[in-house]
């Protein structure tokens, strides 16, 4: 007797082994890099805090650039404090509001999804503390294949510092949080660069996976009857 062909069956199977595929090919990646001290401007845009049009302070402050970046509005947030912030003279320099001085956590991302893949700035500590003094970085990131992780990075630190995170394999980043560690607070983050700008892209749908998954299933299929015919002759 004929064994039964469950298609169905097949098709599940398929789209199931598709994302398994890709998940096992990216998943282990590590493509989120950070290092001390000046990186190097190469391929960046200086963060503009000129624009009027903007909001300077506040519980969001919008900068923008005027280069490679152009076009794109990139927000800071914090969770320290009031949360409130603010920007102050110089190079792109950031510092807490209201009820957030000195502050320990600042977020930092560019609007409508659009994502980065280089990340420069420099962290000015508040006087006073006793070095190690530390600072967290949290990596939101996209990989090629759509999935989504967050890496942290703690760093000892002392005094005013550079600090350059950059993405690679195709992955993107999506926000970096910078928090003090250990009663460590910053007075200010200045000279923030950022490079490697995209807009939102789309991420493949369950939907579109099911179809390639159909597609391989179709694919198998033919196969069989292939085999099938050319075991009759």
């Amino acid at each position: 007797m004929p064994r039964i062909f469950n298609l169905q069956r097949l098709i599940t199977l398929s789209a199931a082994f598709v994302i398994m595929m890709l998940a096992s090919a990216t998943a282990w990646a590590d493509p989120i890099t950070i290092t001390t001290g000046n990186p190097g401007n190469t391929g960046t845009d200086n963060v503009l805090f000129n624009n009027p049009s903007l909001v300077h302070s506040g519980l969001v402050v919008q900068g923008d650039f005027n280069g490679s970046g152009a076009g794109f509005i990139v927000d800071f947030t914090s969770a320290s404090g009031s949360h409130m912030l603010g920007v102050s003279g110089g190079q792109a320099v950031l510092v807490g509001g209201a009820g957030n001085i000195p502050f320990s956590n600042a977020t930092v991302q560019l609007e409508n999804g659009a994502t980065f893949t280089k990340l420069i700035l420099n962290i000015d500590v508040t006087n006073g503390l006793q070095p190690p003094t530390q600072v967290q970085f949290t990596v939101n990131y996209t990989l090629a294949g759509g999935q989504v992780f967050n890496q942290v990075f703690t760093v000892d630190t002392n005094g005013q510092n550079f600090f350059g995170i950059e993405a690679a394999d195709g992955a993107v980043i999506n926000s970096v949080t910078v928090q003090g560690l250990n009663g460590t607070t910053f007075s200010d983050i200045n000279q923030w660069r950022l490079g490697g700008f995209s807009p939102q892209t789309e991420v493949p749908e369950p939907a579109s996976m099911l179809l390639l998954g159909t597609g391989l299933a179709g694919a198998a299929g033919a196969l069989r009857r292939r085999f099938k015919n050319g075991s009759n002759k």
